[in-house]
């Protein structure tokens, strides 16, 4: 199905959200990461889940590391 409707590349997403990330200054930076950490802590408080959230924060750590990881080895002279 053809659909008139174009969605956004993932990567160009990701780039425009860390452009803007980036224009931010140090102290809204600073910010924004603290409102994520809350986010975190208050669906963890409220959604009578914690250990799977928990868990799932667990394993995005794990996949983000071994991205940077995977990275890091492609890009190593």
């Amino acid at each position: 199905m053809n659909l008139p409707i174009r969605f956004p590349n993932d990567a160009d997403v990701i780039a425009a959200d860390a452009a803007r990330f980036r224009a931010l200054t140090a102290e809204e930076q600073v910010r924004m990461l603290g409102s994520c950490f809350q986010d975190y802590l208050s669906l963890r408080m409220v959604s009578g889940r914690a250990e799977q959230i928990d868990r799932f924060a667990e394993e995005e750590e794990r996949l983000e590391w071994k991205a940077i990881l995977e990275f890091a080895a492609r890009h190593h002279e």
